[in-house]
């Protein structure tokens, strides 16, 4: 009877027989992996582009200035913020100057205005 029991013992599935993974990241890992992502894919976009268009320096160079853009976008997670950031806040007062003259213009020949145009607040004082 016991040689029985053995056998029945090791036809049973144990649930420490198989592996178990795990298939989800902590959250941490999870938003490291995506600032990686976001920094290095638009890099090998701009190899791939500078490879077709068989000048590499401007496709190097579109790549990194879109991984920049992308970079500035995540906030406090940025890298290059704080770098670049100080140069721009003139140039915000510049695009937000420019939003409201085309939103007038359009406004004057009669075409839809969108809503980004009219509505744009881009850390400019409005007088």
């Amino acid at each position: 009877m016991e040689a029985m029991d053995a056998v029945e013992a090791i036809k049973r599935p144990y649930r420490d027989r198989y592996v178990r993974y795990s298939h989800e990241m902590s959250e941490d890992t999870a938003e490291a992996s995506a600032r990686t992502l976001i920094r290095t894919v638009p890099l090998i976009y701009g190899v791939l582009l500078g490879g077709v268009l068989g000048n590499m320096l401007i496709g190097i160079s579109m790549g990194f200035a879109l991984a920049v853009a992308l970079d500035m976008r995540m906030g406090r997670n940025s890298f290059f913020l704080p770098i670049f950031g100080p140069a721009l806040v003139p140039l915000r007062a510049l695009a937000d100057d420019i939003a409201h003259r085309l939103a007038k213009a359009l406004r004057a020949v009669g075409l839809p205005v969108p809503a980004i145009l009219a509505d744009s607040h881009w850390g400019a004082r409005r007088a």
